[in-house]
């Protein structure tokens, strides 16, 4: 993949285009070379800049792709490839090679099992299994005795099922610690973070209408539309995190 990048607040986001991703997992898939791919967005950037444990975690993961048109304020050059849109291609990657996936989801039931009828249908090449994610605190810890088996009982099944994809979808900061602390215990190749993202694909959330895409709004139709979307997130988004970059100019 192209060893650009660029550092926003001191968080690593890779200057790439989506065919080279594609390609350079596809090169992993292939030779089972282990790695993990992020997708910052101006939000988890900011949040990065005041946590050095998930700034380290993203500038040491293999894949820093750079999701929200709001990254441009500080790098105007990068490619910003959609997070949502990605977690499509390597769906149609999957099925193309037959892969085993494995999806750990949010702690609605009702997601894994859209989930995994709607994949059955769009995408029957690949050989899929999906659990409900235990709760955890902002540094991926399961919050009680009932999640920590919880998190064990999926570790043990990551392991019997060897997934290739393995899709975490914590949110922010949870999903990338909870990667960096199990990944090298998993036996899968690839280990993605996928925030939100699956709800939408499972019908569980709104998905944001194409107008808002193309004027890259989706924020403010999270922000409207999805009641589990905090106002402060958007804020910082929207309002922090440009006064940092332009005011600061902290890049580098």
């Amino acid at each position: 993949m192209d060893p650009k990048y660029v550092k926003i607040l001191g968080v690593r986001v890779d200057s790439t285009s989506k065919e080279r991703v594609l390609t350079s997992v596809g090169k992993k898939l292939e030779n089972k070379t282990k790695f993990s791919l992020f997708t910052p967005n101006p939000e988890i950037v900011l949040a990065a800049y005041g946590d050095s444990k998930l700034a380290g975690i993203i500038n040491n993961c293999d894949f820093s792709i750079a999701d929200g048109v709001g990254l441009k304020l500080a790098a105007p050059s990068l490619e910003i490839i959609h997070g949502r849109k990605l977690m499509l291609d390597l769906f149609g990657l999957a099925n193309k090679k037959g892969l085993n996936v494995f999806f750990i989801t949010s702690n609605l039931l009702n997601t894994k099992d859209k989930l995994l009828a709607k994949l059955k249908r769009q995408y029957p090449n690949i050989r899929a299994q999906a659990m409900v994610g235990p709760k955890v605190d902002l540094e991926a810890e399961p919050v009680s005795q009932v999640d920590r088996k919880i998190n064990s009982d999926i570790v043990s099944e990551i392991n019997m099922f060897k997934p290739d994809l393995l899709f975490v979808c914590f949110g922010a900061s949870k999903q990338e610690k909870w990667i960096a602390r199990h990944l090298p215990k998993l036996n899968v190749t690839g280990a993605i973070g996928i925030g939100g993202s699956l709800d939408y694909y499972a019908e569980t959330k709104p998905t944001p209408p194409r107008l808002m895409e193309k004027l890259e709004l989706e924020w403010l139709w999270r922000l409207f539309f999805d009641p589990t979307t905090n106002i402060s997130r958007v804020i910082n988004a929207a309002v922090i995190f440009p006064f940092k970059v332009l005011i600061f100019g902290l890049r580098s």
